[in-house]
């Protein structure tokens, strides 16, 4: 009897440990399909740049960040600012698209770049980002992009784009830096001419 209880939770402990591997592979796929919003891939290194910096130590990072064409063209677009909130959404998704291009090229490379290890410690920091954004919009979607809590108004609207762009820079910001510590280089694909 003892023997049979035995062998049960010894079963029961492998089919628990597969049907964990079966799930968290499921995840990770339908997580790579919801990071198709957020990510394009791209297996290659060769990216033509249109902007690149190079310093002389990690600690200058945030100063040659600070140089950034996005901020210096987002300053032209506000100082030719019309007053209407119309513009402001315009020249926010511009923005947001500016630095969602910058997120997803400095993620690539730096899949290519980084040993295995780091490699899925950063999936799954993207991933978390990813279903963290994904929260955040859909709380967004609520509260100011449909009428349900009569706080719908567009410069809400411009409020809500406004802040995504800057939640993306924030995260090329840490990805530029973590690709800037391996190669000494901030690196945009970012042209003025956009």
């Amino acid at each position: 009897m003892k023997l049979n209880k035995y062998l049960f939770i010894i079963l029961l402990g492998i089919i628990i440990a597969e049907a964990m591997i079966i799930l968290k592979v499921c995840l990770s796929e339908d997580t790579i399909d919801s990071q198709k919003d957020y990510i394009e891939y791209n297996e290659s290194l060769n990216i033509d740049y249109n902007y690149t910096l190079k310093g002389n130590s990690p600690d200058e990072f945030e100063y040659l960040f600070s140089q950034n064409p996005i901020d210096a063209k987002s300053k032209e677009l506000y100082d030719s600012y019309d007053g209407s909130t119309r513009m402001i959404t315009e020249i926010e998704e511009k923005i947001k698209s500016w630095w969602q291009k910058e997120m997803e090229v400095a993620y690539n490379q730096l899949l290519i770049l980084l040993n295995e290890e780091d490699k899925q410690n950063l999936i799954e920091s993207q991933t978390s980002w990813v279903k963290y954004m994904e929260n955040k919009k859909q709380l967004d979607n609520s509260f100011f992009l449909k009428d349900t809590y009569n706080s719908v108004g567009e410069l809400r609207k411009s409020f809500v784009i406004s802040n995504k762009a800057k939640e993306i820079k924030a995260r090329a910001y840490s990805l530029l830096e973590y690709q800037y510590i391996i190669n000494g280089e901030i690196n945009m694909i970012f042209s003025s001419k956009e």
